[in-house]
């Protein structure tokens, strides 16, 4: 019995040495499994965190079958413009319409111009242009690099690139232009300006980009067609007006008006009845006038004819004149014979579309000394003119013709049916189809 009572006293110290110690944290063994459920949720929160798009700062769905936002450091975009009017205007002989106009930053674009520098910061504005030729002659528009971007605020761009293109006799071409533009800019309300070589040498011509417009091109001068005239002299010649035009573009000649001018178109009938077997007819010194203000002006030159005694030859009389001018007088003999006088030019629009002189450009022109367009010859064939037995212009409206084809009578021609003529005569033809 006291064998083992001799282990109490051991077993009174262990009791007293814990009620010593029963206000010290007693350590458990580590929960593994609550450590790793804290760790996943802190994870989770980080990768919800890290999934935010920069460009737009929206955040990522936790769907795992979503696609996360791509991030656009760069800001690369396009922008089409979504208003875009696509409307022919006359340019010469030919029609010019924008396709295709957007802005593009980002990669380099298909055709961007090799000369230029691009940058994928940069925004660039893109119009796509069509020419449609309505003419009998190529147009060479492979180093034209003037036709200018002009934005709503009144910015003027110079194109990157030049058209690139030789536009065929009746043909079309499609060109594309680049312009490097600022990064606020907008094509709404902007305008594509089509001007020739030279900036300064020709009235240009804007094509709103997004709002129909009307063109200014040509339209008759109903005071002049048909009319005849006789000066009182004794050269012997004859005049008889077949049509006559007024504009800032002339369709059948392909040309336009130089810079601050207009152009007078005149096809003309000049007869000879003379002493002389024949007469030389030149234009510098034989051909009518137009007189505005004191100032004469004569006809581009064409070539000299030589019109036999009792026949006719045709000719294209294309006088600049000032843009200014509402009414001219026609004139013979260096102005100093009137044949007609106040004759109303007619408006070419209800509102003018030429565009507005830009003195940005005032010094901005191309080294080239050839005229905007090779301006057709209509006095190719036989020095400038056609005898009158098969000529295309031919005014016979119902009128009695003379003896050598000359018909007296003022009415239109165009529009009118032959009907009577001389017994001799055999120039009084219908031409009511051209």
């Amino acid at each position: 019995m006291f064998k083992h009572l001799s282990i109490l006293p051991v077993i009174a110290l262990l009791l007293s040495s814990a009620a010593c110690n029963n206000d010290k944290q007693i350590k458990l063994p580590k929960d593994e499994t609550k450590s790793a459920t804290t760790k996943d949720s802190k994870d989770a929160k980080d990768a919800d965190k890290s999934a935010a798009d920069p460009e737009n700062r929206t955040a990522s769905t936790s769907d795992s079958s979503s696609t996360p936002s791509t991030p656009n450091p760069s800001g690369a975009f396009e922008a089409k413009l979504d208003g875009l009017v696509t409307q022919k205007a006359p340019w010469g002989d030919i029609d010019i319409s924008v396709e295709k106009a957007r802005l593009l930053r980002g990669a380099k674009p298909e055709g961007f111009p090799s000369a230029a520098k691009h940058s994928t910061s940069d925004l660039y504005a893109i119009v796509d242009v069509k020419l449609e030729s309505n003419g009998d002659q190529e147009n060479d528009y492979s180093k034209r690099d003037t036709w200018d971007l002009i934005l709503k605020s009144g910015t003027r761009l110079q194109p990157l690139n030049a058209l690139g293109v030789v536009l065929p006799a009746d043909g079309s071409k499609t060109a594309t232009l680049f312009y490097k533009v600022d990064a606020s800019a907008k094509l709404n309300g902007a305008s594509l300006e089509i001007n020739g070589k030279d900036r300064d040498a020709l009235e240009p011509l804007a094509i709103p980009l997004d709002h129909k417009s009307e063109f200014a091109s040509q339209a008759e001068v109903q005071d002049l067609i048909g009319k005849s005239f006789e000066p009182d002299d004794d050269s012997g010649l004859r005049f008889q007006i077949l049509d006559a035009q007024y504009g800032v573009n002339l369709v059948d000649s392909g040309r336009r008006a130089p810079r601050d001018h207009r152009l007078v178109e005149l096809k003309v009938r000049v007869g000879y009845e003379g002493s002389s077997s024949a007469v030389s007819f030149s234009s510098s010194s034989d051909a009518p006038r137009l007189a505005f203000n004191d100032q004469s002006f004569s006809p581009d030159a064409f070539d000299t004819g030589s019109i036999s005694s009792g026949d006719t030859r045709d000719f294209v009389m294309v006088y600049p004149i000032a843009e200014a001018a509402s009414h001219v007088d026609l004139t013979i003999d260096g102005g100093k014979e009137s044949l007609e006088q106040d004759i109303v030019l007619p408006s070419l629009v209800d509102h003018d579309a030429v565009a507005a002189h830009d003195s940005e450009t005032a010094g901005s022109s191309d080294d080239s000394d050839d005229d905007e367009f090779t301006f057709k010859d209509d006095s190719d064939d036989d020095n400038g003119s056609d005898d009158s037995d098969d000529d295309n212009w031919s005014d016979d409206s119902g009128s009695d013709c003379d003896e050598w084809g000359w018909c007296e009578d003022s009415s239109d021609s165009r529009d009118s049916d032959s009907s009577s003529c001389d017994e001799d005569s055999e120039d009084c033809s219908d031409d009511s189809d051209e």
